[in-house]
């Protein structure tokens, strides 16, 4: 390949080094109007009544929402691919105002006025009152019987349980001779941190709704929409520009659905729904608290017999992405060590907490520092080197997942922790480091963790390309796959380029999504774009260079099957004779009369 594996550079960095890149905020109209949302201030309860009197005599401002406004109707957030299969669509139980108050923060109320500091000072003069219910903010304390339920739909406070097994755990661990190791390991709640803070602008625009986001997720937000205010999907236009860092949280609806309504209440005008940084931190989407308990049966020579695991997600106070990130976690500790019998049983539970959500490598993070500590702690309970320890039971290429059918087909796994000992020179470290004594020691580590690209066999994984060549043989490159700063753009215009034979320079990729004239694809998330979308490029490039070559060999009177396309040139195949430019194909392709 002449330009995979080639050092790039981006194909936004200059724009983006140089402040002409474009972001939600920089779109944002002089007369646009501004909305502040209220939020709860007690963490579980009831809003029982507003009084709105002082609020109204702030000067500018033009409308006042309450929970009490809004359609009843609950929607789901999570971008996740929608199904019709009603066991895979994500849970619907927020409202776009909520007067069951769930967490210290939720959205109750939402002023809309010329200024934004007339919108901060009318809900400040919001008076709110409250059924006050006592605050659940433990997993413990929410499965308690008789805590309370936080969604009257799911008694009890959990959201989902789940277990597998392969093969019979109780019969596996009585095998004479093993050895038990247990341990419990708990991760906290993260968040995302991106630069620019959750915002959105809606208006009216040709009896559509049209929503200015930084999302990741354009085409999935335009059904969010659809579903929060029972209006047809081809009412809404979602219009994606840069966006300044997503890592999961912008795979969920935020500020959206909300902003949609308040325009639709002041006639369509333009209204900026933007958030704080306190507000981005505790009133999107958090990266999911989790707790394990692992117990693994080992055989003298290092091998699992058996395993089993009991985890909890902390799923705060919305189902957002739910239970499918403690699921993936679960997955992953069957799936990197797939030795012996193993058994599962996962929870996730409503609490009072901020909602959590997707965040990069969705339960991945969790499960690693759970397992890989308790793979340590065997080593050091038994003596067993870590990394033979880990390279006898790890997964191999080949493997097949007996529950999803997945298959490893590349891992690289073994080459990793080979070039790793090698680089750090682990194991002379370790033996070094081994003596030590006194309350400062330096020490060396090793883990392993597995992560698999896409979302099937849960959902289908769709994606759409549309090239369009221009008369200076310089083609429009445009996806509905969104680059949120990870740099999907540049490998796009590379696969682009590469398929093609054409030169990066002649690649014009639109990085502004658009629902009503973009490809549609579902957007930046586990792992699936360079693959997924990175194949609708290929196909889409590959479609397209068979029509150039086509109209090549009527113009030169040859055989399309012997042309290529080399450096954004016509070239006799395998011989790389330079025949006509692709600029000069195209023109003639465009206004020739013949």
């Amino acid at each position: 390949m002449e330009i995979i594996g080639t050092p790039l550079n981006r194909v936004d960095a200059r724009d983006k080094v140089t402040g002409l890149a474009k972001y939600t905020g920089d779109l944002v109209g002089p007369h646009m109007l501004v909305a502040k949302v209220l939020h709860s201030t007690f963490a579980n309860g009831m809003v029982t009544s507003f009084d709105l009197s002082e609020a109204w005599k702030v000067p500018g401002v033009v409308d006042i929402v309450t929970c009490f406004d809004v359609p009843d109707i609950q929607f789901p957030t999570a971008g996740h691919p929608w199904s019709t299969d009603k066991k895979h669509q994500d849970i619907a139980d927020r409202k776009l105002l909520n007067t069951r108050v769930r967490f210290y923060g939720d959205d109750i109320a939402a002023v809309i006025a010329e200024t934004e500091l007339a919108a901060l000072e009318a809900t400040r003069k919001i008076k709110v009152a409250y059924e006050e219910y006592q605050p659940l903010l433990t997993m413990e304390a929410a499965m308690q019987p008789g805590a309370g339920d936080i969604h009257e739909e799911r008694p009890g406070n959990v959201v989902v349980r789940s277990t597998y097994e392969i093969g019979s755990f109780d019969e596996a661990i009585k095998e004479p001779g093993l050895i038990k190791i247990e341990g419990d390991y708990e991760t906290p709640i993260v968040q995302h941190c991106h630069i620019e803070k959750a915002i959105s602008f809606a208006y009216k625009e040709a009896g559509k709704i049209v929503i200015v986001s930084a999302t990741q997720i354009p085409h999935i937000i335009r059904r969010i929409c659809s579903q929060a205010l029972g209006i047809g999907f081809g009412d809404f236009r979602i219009i994606k520009p840069y966006i300044g860092g997503g890592f999961g949280n912008r795979q969920d609806a935020l500020t959206e659905p909300l902003n949609a309504f308040l325009t639709i209440r002041v006639g369509g005008r333009p209204v900026k729904l933007e958030y704080t940084r306190e507000e981005t931190f505790n009133c999107t989407r958090v990266r999911h608290a989790m707790k394990f308990h692992i117990t693994s049966y080992l055989r003298a020579d290092g091998s699992f017999a058996a395993r089993s695991i009991t985890a909890y997600s902390n799923q705060g106070a919305y189902a957002s992405h739910a239970h499918a990130l403690v699921a993936n976690a679960v997955n992953g500790f069957r799936m990197m060590y797939p030795q012996g019998a193993i058994k599962s049983e996962a929870y996730t539970v409503y609490t009072n907490l901020p909602t959590a959500g997707a965040m990069r490598a969705y339960g991945i993070p969790q499960i690693g520092f759970a397992l890989e500590s308790h793979v340590d702690d065997i080593a050091v309970a038994t003596g067993f080197d870590p990394i033979d320890l880990r390279a006898r039971n790890m997964m191999k290429l080949g493997y097949v997942d007996p529950l999803t059918s997945i298959t490893c087909h590349s891992s690289g796994l073994a080459e990793c922790i080979e070039k790793g000992e090698a680089y750090l020179q682990y194991r002379r470290k370790r033996d070094a480091y081994a003596a030590q004594t006194g309350p400062v020691r330096k020490g060396v580590g090793m883990a392993i963790f597995c992560y698999k690209t896409g979302v099937y066999p849960i959902s289908l994984e769709t994606s759409a390309c549309r090239m369009v060549l221009n008369q200076d043989g310089s083609l429009q490159l445009q996806m509905g796959a969104t680059e949120i700063g990870q740099g999907a753009d540049t490998v796009f215009a590379m696969m682009a380029a590469e398929t093609l034979g054409m030169t990066m320079d002649k690649i014009h990729v639109m990085s502004k999504q658009d629902t009503d004239t973009t490809p549609y694809d579902t957007g930046a998330y586990a792992s699936r774009q360079t693959y997924v979308s990175g194949m609708a490029v290929k196909k889409t490039a590959e479609s397209l260079k068979s029509r150039i070559l086509e109209f090549a060999a009527f113009m030169l009177k040859k055989e399309a099957w012997d042309l290529d396309i080399k450096n954004n040139q016509v070239v006799r195949k395998n011989m790389g004779t330079p025949l006509v430019s692709v600029a000069e194909v195209a023109v003639e392709s465009c206004y020739s009369l013949t």
